[in-house]
């Protein structure tokens, strides 16, 4: 009998470390595809074409557009990057107050499209989406969004790739998973969803 509790033993934990690993690996897959996914787009179809930020000093362009990477889970496209006077602005660092204006899709592949909108507060995005049947009048709202730096309950990614931006900035937030909700299912967001925050920052204090 002893001898069988442990075969028993035995097999139920190599069962469950078999699990464990299959888990591990699809968690892997999906990180690896949305990490491929963001990339692509991002030096393909996106307009405009980017090129990260590494390659910036081997580009022939006088103002290559470009992309800002953090590790592998984390990229920020500034649209505004060589606006004139844009140094001169208010910048975020940690302790900033930023209100932002922004709309918030999940991604999968390409440019986002209305129906992946989980979150806005800009107007004219709530315009468009009551066209198309949605009711705001009581889950949505357009006043800006207030983060204060290192003391907010937002996603990871967002803190910081918002830093060393500055007022005025118009900026594309591209995380997979890892920098977003994790494993959650946070309100329309299913778990394990790569996202992209369409952001203007409107006040820096």
């Amino acid at each position: 009998m002893y001898r069988v509790s442990n075969i028993v033993r035995s097999v139920f934990v190599a069962c469950a470390a078999m699990l464990v690993a299959s888990c591990n690996n699809d968690a892997d897959t999906i990180l690896t595809q949305q990490q491929n996914g963001i990339q692509t787009y991002l030096k393909g179809s996106h307009q405009p074409k980017l090129i990260p930020e590494s390659e910036l000093s081997a580009s022939l362009e006088a103002n290559p557009p470009f992309y800002t990477q953090w590790g592998i889970d984390l990229f920020r496209y500034i649209s505004t990057y060589y606006d004139e006077g844009r140094d001169a602005r208010d910048e975020i660092v940690w302790g900033s107050s930023v209100d932002i204006v922004y709309t918030a899709y999940i991604f999968t592949s390409g440019k986002p499209n209305n129906s992946a909108i989980y979150a806005t507060n800009d107007q004219a995005t709530l315009d468009i989406l009551k066209a198309e049947g949605l009711n705001t009048e009581y889950e949505w709202t357009t006043d800006p969004y207030r983060i204060v730096m290192g003391d907010s309950e937002v996603v990871e990614g967002l803190e910081t790739a918002l830093i060393g931006c500055r007022e005025g900035d118009k900026m594309e937030i591209y995380m997979t998973y890892e920098m977003a909700y994790g494993k959650q299912y946070i309100g329309m967001v299913p778990s394990k969803s790569a996202v992209v925050w369409y952001i203007d920052v409107v006040g820096v204090e």
